[in-house]
C-alpha cells in the first residue's frame, strides 16, 4: 500500500490503549499498522501471539463476544468508573 505521496507504509508500533475485556492487560500489543489511502483509516494488524485479542484478530470471533467487549468498554465498572 502506499501513501498520498506514494510511499509505501507499513510500520511497527505497540498498542497503548487498554481494553478491559481482555486479561492480560492490551498495553504494549506489537502491531503492523499498514497505511491506506488518503481519507481511509491505517490498517492496524496485532503481531500473531497468544494473546487473547491477537488471537480474536486472526481467527475472528462471535458477534456475542463483540457485544461483550462494546458493553465493558462503553459501560465500565469498577474502582475506574
Amino acid at each position: 500500500m502506499t501513501n498520498a505521496l506514494g510511499f509505501t507504509c507499513s510500520c511497527y508500533g505497540t498498542r497503548h490503549a487498554e481494553l478491559p475485556a481482555y486479561s492480560p492487560t492490551t498495553l504494549n500489543l506489537k502491531t503492523n499498522v499498514h497505511a491506506r489511502p488518503v481519507g481511509e483509516h491505517p490498517f492496524v494488524k496485532r503481531e500473531p501471539t497468544d494473546h487473547p485479542l491477537a488471537v480474536e484478530q486472526w481467527t475472528g470471533m462471535a458477534w456475542e463476544r463483540v457485544r461483550t467487549i462494546a458493553e465493558a468498554v462503553l459501560h465500565p465498572t469498577g474502582e475506574n468508573s
